[in-house]
Order: C-alpha cells, then structure tokens, then sequence
C-alpha cells in the first residue's frame, strides 16, 4: 500500500499539500497580524526558538506519557490494543505505543514527529465508544502518523488541545487534514453509521448517541444560507462537525472508497507490520538541504543569543545589596567600570558552538533536527534501533568533525553512508520511505 498518500489513488482530500504551502507562504503576514492584535511583534528569533523548544517537549511528552499515562497492551484493554493492530495492518503500518490518559478535552489524539509514535485515549471517553466506533477514531490517528500530519501537528500541540494562535496561523491546513483523517477512519471501520456515531459521540459526549444525526446534518443548509455564519470555523483548527458528516457521504459515494475498502479488508488478516523493511539511506542533495535549513534556523536563533557576543550584564545592583555581604559587593564593583562586565565571543565560533548543541540534543531525543524534520530524514542507530541517545549523538557529530580533519569525510561527500556514520554507528535515512 505505498500509495496510500501519494498517487492517483491517494486519500488525501484535494488541496491538502497546496494548502499547507500557502499556509506557510503566508506565515510573515500571519505573523505581522498576530503581532498587530497582541502588541507583541513575534521576530524570526524568537519563532526559530519556538520551534527548537517545542521539538524538545515533544520529546519530553513519551516521558510524560510512561510516567503519566496507562500504557495499553494485549493484557491492558486488550480489546482497545486488538482494534489498533487491526487498523495497523489494514493500514500496512507498525502499530504504535497506546496510552490512556485523563483528559477531558481531547478524546484520542496521534502524538510523535518519529518512531516511536504513540496514540493517546481519554478515559473519560474510552468506554463510551462501541468497538466500531473506536475502529473509526483509532483509523483516523493512524491516517494522521502515515501521511506525516503528526510531524507538524505535535509541535503545534503536543496534547492535541486546541490553541486560538495556532488556529488562525494554520487552520486552513488543519482542517483540511481532518477530512484526510476522517477518511482513513472510514476505511478502516467499513460503516459510515459508525464513523458518524464516533463522530457524535466524541462531540457531545454520551448525549451524541442519542441525538438525530440526520436533523444533525441538516443543520449543514443554515450554515450555507448564511455565509457570515461559515466564517466563525475559519478561526477553529477542526471543521464543524456538520461538514464532516457531509463530508464522509460524499466519500462513501467517490469511487476512491470503493477502490481502497477491498484493499483494507484483505489486509485485516494479513501479519502485524512489526519491524520496519530496508531503510533508504539519505542522498547528498537531502543531506545539503537539511544542513542549510538548520544553519537558517541557527542564524535566526544566534541573534538573540548573540547578545552574548557584545552582551553587558549589570551588576550595580549586586554591589550595592547588603544582603549579598562585603566580598560579593566587592567582586561585582572589580568586575569591570561602573560594575558592568562584557563577554565577547566570536561570531563564527559562538554560531558553531550554539549548532553542535542543538544538533546533539535533538538527535539524542527525537532522531532528528528541524532540518532534518523538513526533509524527512532522521538518524537512528546502526541496528536499525530509533533511539539514538546522547553518547551516540555526541560521538556522531565529533567523529564528524573528525572525519573533515582526516579529510576522510571530503572524499566521501556523495556516499549515501559516510565514514563519520560508520565510526559512530549511526545513519542518516528517510523518516517515512521504509519499504516494506
């Protein structure tokens, strides 16, 4: 099933990628904006630390989720755990961690920007749903972790609560990728009077399997007569669930439904996908791009902390606080005139020394960088093992400079494996192209 996402058979909804294009092409106006409505105008600084800090609590959030949460296996709602790798191998995909967590907002969300992903529940929600119903929700997060929606969506929330900001910024892109999911789900679940009572039912709670969802829909031609009442989901990251409903009809009609609906049901009794097959090594050119990208983001986080280059710290108020005592009084007056002291450090060397820790760091959490994330690329270890660690971060980016030194890495450019990989035991590879 490599053309599940791509192709003349793809299920995503038209306009999806088109859409997330524009929505970042039309980021600096969103920007401005936001900045006008808030009294704060956002720099590129600050989003570029943004996002290497919201890569860093993603990567704290399986942590949270082991500590916090109730991991699910075949002995622990093993009747959730049989519906996920179910859906998995319709889908012809890992299955990924479970976890139920008390959340009363968000029913079930997919989480991860890599392997290992994982599919949180409520527990507020989780036997309010029929097993059908369940099959519908747990096929849309897979939907979401295969067409690469988590990778973007678990920075901009990595609890999958909705935030106003990141709503207007990328709404149109979010809710288009809800059809795509809504889609997934369908296929996975075969009934339309399922998808539609999880639908309801994670809507409006226990009350949604009560409801007439046919007066429900109907509701939908209010909305049409009315344009001014359509552009309140505008500022929403989800469609109304009117739309949704409509939506999958459509769908259960599109000759797209009945293409891929033998295809899933074949799969269901096909072996679970448990390791993933042959990894495509990353070329030079991904290589090149992922590098540029991170020396972009470096550079845009460098400024803000370049105040360390020219950076004067005040210490007037530390010589003259009694409290601090006479020797602390007296050191922060000799620290330099007028107490005040300047750091200075190269612009080259505090570039490199800011990039080799953000590289460390988030290899050593999440396999990858921002650039790396872009270009779907990430680095496991030799074994094929995901976790990477931070010995063998620390030890990939110091025998990477020891490869430059040895002039052994210059000679190796092109090679899809390079020497400083080999010292390390670690690659560099597609993040989402494992054939299988």
């Amino acid at each position: 099933m490599t053309t599940l996402f791509a192709g003349r058979e793809s299920l995503r909804v038209p306009g999806e990628r088109a859409t997330f294009v524009w929505t970042l092409l039309s980021l600096p106006l969103t920007v401005l904006v936001l900045g006008w409505l808030l009294q704060h105008q956002l720099t590129w600084q600050e989003i570029a630390l943004l996002l290497v800090v919201a890569m860093v609590y993603v990567a704290f959030a399986r942590g949270r989720l082991l500590g916090g949460g109730l991991r699910i296996h075949a002995g622990q709602l093993g009747h959730v755990h049989a519906v996920v790798e179910e859906c998995a191998r319709m889908m012809r995909m890992p299955t990924p961690h479970v976890f139920v967590r008390d959340d009363p907002f968000v029913p079930v969300v997919a989480v991860g920007i890599g392997e290992p992903y994982a599919i949180v529940l409520s527990a507020q929600y989780v036997d309010h749903f029929r097993e059908d119903e369940l099959r519908f929700l747990i096929g849309r997060e897979l939907g979401h972790i295969a067409s690469g929606h988590t990778r973007f969506t678990s920075l901009l929330s990595a609890n999958g609560r909705e935030n106003g900001i990141v709503a207007i910024a990328f709404g149109a892109w979010l809710r288009k990728i809800e059809y795509t999911a809504d889609r997934t789900g369908l296929l996975c679940c075969g009934s339309l009077d399922a998808a539609l009572r999880a639908i309801a039912v994670s809507t409006f709670g226990e009350v949604g399997r009560k409801a007439d969802l046919s007066a429900f829909a109907g509701q939908l031609k209010e909305l049409h007569a009315e344009p001014s009442l359509r552009m309140a989901e505008w500022s929403a990251s989800a469609p109304y669930p009117t739309n949704r409903i409509a939506a999958l009809h459509r769908f259960a009609r599109d000759p797209l439904f009945a293409t891929w609906a033998p295809r899933f049901a074949q799969n269901a009794a096909a072996p679970v996908v448990r390791e993933p097959g042959e990894e495509v090594y990353a070329g030079f050119w991904r290589r090149t791009w992922a590098f540029l990208i991170d020396v972009s983001v470096i550079q845009a986080i460098v400024p803000a902390a370049t105040a360390v280059q020219q950076r004067v710290f005040s210490l007037n108020e530390l010589a003259n606080d009694k409290d601090a005592g006479p020797f602390v009084n007296q050191l922060a007056k000799s620290l330099g005139p007028n107490g005040h002291v300047t750091v200075s450090v190269g612009d080259n060397m505090l570039l490199w020394v800011v990039f080799a820790v953000y590289a460390v760091v988030l290899v050593a959490l999440i396999g990858q960088t921002a650039g790396m994330m872009i270009c779907d690329l990430r680095v496991i270890n030799a074994n094929h093992d995901p976790r990477v660690g931070f010995t063998r971060a620390l030890g990939r980016y110091v025998s990477l400079v020891a490869s430059l030194f040895a002039v052994v890495g210059w000679f190796a450019i092109f090679n899809r494996i390079q020497p400083y990989e080999k010292w390390s035991h670690t690659r560099l590879v597609s993040g989402s192209a494992a054939i299988r």
